[in-house]
């Protein structure tokens, strides 16, 4: 009796270990064994099952306890550390430490609505960075609200097929497709609304993916006159040559509305709104009296972007080649842009960003861009590339030559590391807005720890 005792509690302990389709299994081999009786397995399963009824209940039970609306949202956020370093030749060694912050709530009623609300630190003052600097005896730093949008994905109510179409209204991320952050900077965050149309959305063929995306972005109000803004669009095609040969290809027109209010507003000195955070690389007009009057040119961005991906390669796992250019039509002169790189790791595409997933994949990227001093609007281009020197910054990724060098490597399941270095030359000193000296080469630095949840 006590060896059948004995045996049966053994017999229970790995019942409760092994899988559902072994436990069965091991029974019988209990029985067959002589060790328990049919019996004593019956009811040892029988209470196993009560004891599974009873969880499942007691689970119940607490989900019924919690309000409907909990089940609706879903938080996220991320932090990034970031030291960074300049070095040029009349500049003094400087590092600085930097943190970005961000947590945000989706909240879905159901598949055809939600609205999103992220909160972020940083310059209220700056569109292009969400940074903050460890600086001012420890005081408190600003918390802004940096997304706020509904999102509109028509389905079976209105008999369209879900996927269809996506609206965003409100204040919300760049939603296009980039390979870089030479027109639009990865922190802005634009306002007004933005549409797509998915054409096409198949596994099967050459052509995977056709997108049709509109922008109607609000840059501000103005009173007595023509509010600035930027009208745009924008084709995606993806493509699958191959199920290890991918491409993504795209074209987009930008257009920028009555942008001389911005100029007069919030880049003259002498204005009562002067902003001293945005961007001013683009060449001015001013009045007799030196005032700012508008932009030198106006801007019509014309841009092309594209990137060829190849997975499943021996040793590095995936390589990729990506390009971005970039044409203001209503410049006159300097007026061209170009990004060009190539990525080699664990990422598979996008690799000017090289986002890992899982923990102990590793990307490399390598970025040259060339971009002429009216190829884009500086205000919401690329932060990272302002060239500064002891005296003087010219603010604004135009009229600027970088070579961009990025390690990245998943050191723990959602801790990203990263080690990029930035070579900055400004292309045109006579005409830059801040009174620089010399020609000499910028090196920044960034090392960066970044954990998203």
């Amino acid at each position: 009796m006590r060896r059948s005792i004995v045996a049966l509690a053994a017999g229970l302990a790995v019942l409760a270990a092994a899988h559902v389709s072994r436990a069965k299994d091991l029974g019988d081999i209990l029985v067959q064994k002589g060790l328990i009786t049919p019996e004593e397995l019956r009811q040892a399963r029988e209470e196993e099952k009560q004891k599974a009824a009873a969880e499942e209940s007691r689970r119940d039970a607490i989900v019924a306890k919690l309000p409907g609306w909990l089940s609706m949202i879903t938080p996220f956020g991320d932090l990034r550390l970031r030291d960074e370093g300049f070095y040029a030749t009349d500049l003094k060694g400087r590092n600085r430490f930097r943190f970005r912050a961000r947590v945000g709530l989706s909240v879905n009623p159901n598949e055809e609505i939600g609205a999103t609300f992220r909160l972020a630190s940083g310059d209220p003052n700056d569109p292009i960075s969400a940074n903050q600097n460890f600086q001012n005896v420890f005081t408190k730093k600003s918390v802004n609200f940096d997304n706020a949008y509904l999102l509109f994905k028509p389905g079976k109510t209105f008999h369209l097929e879900p996927g269809l179409i996506t609206v965003w209204g409100g204040k919300f991320p760049v939603n296009n497709y980039r390979v870089s952050e030479m027109v639009w900077d990865d922190d802005l965050t634009p306002e007004g609304f933005s549409e797509q149309v998915a054409l096409i959305d198949q596994k099967d063929s050459v052509l995977r993916g056709l997108r049709l995306l509109g922008y109607q972005w609000i840059i501000d109000e103005i009173a007595n006159g023509g509010d600035p803004n930027m009208i745009g669009g924008q084709i995606v095609t993806d493509l699958a040559f191959t199920d290890d040969i991918k491409m993504v290809a795209a074209f987009g027109d930008y257009s920028f509305q009555n942008v001389a209010q911005v100029a007069r507003k919030f880049l003259e000195p002498s204005s009562s709104s002067f902003n001293s955070s945005l961007a001013n690389s683009n060449r001015f007009s001013r009045f007799s009296d030196g005032k700012i009057s508008n932009f030198k040119s106006g801007f019509n961005l014309v841009n092309p972007n594209t990137e060829l991906n190849f997975t499943n390669l021996p040793v590095v796992g995936g390589a990729g080649v990506f390009g971005d250019l970039v044409y203001n039509t209503e410049a006159d002169g300097k007026a061209l842009g170009i990004a060009v790189g190539f990525g080699f790791g664990k990422v598979n595409r996008d690799w000017y960003h090289d986002t890992l997933k899982n923990q102990g994949d590793w990307g490399f990227s390598y970025t040259f861009e060339h971009v002429g001093q009216d190829a884009v609007f500086a205000p919401f281009s690329m932060s990272d590339l302002d060239y500064v020197q002891q005296t003087a910054t010219q603010k604004g990724s135009s009229n600027m030559e970088s070579h961009i060098v990025r390690l990245d490597y998943m050191i723990l399941p959602s801790l990203q590391l990263t080690a990029k270095a930035l070579i900055v030359n400004v292309l045109d000193r006579a005409s830059a807005n801040a009174k620089l000296n010399g020609n000499d080469t910028l090196f920044r630095t960034q090392l960066d720890a970044t954990l998203k949840f």
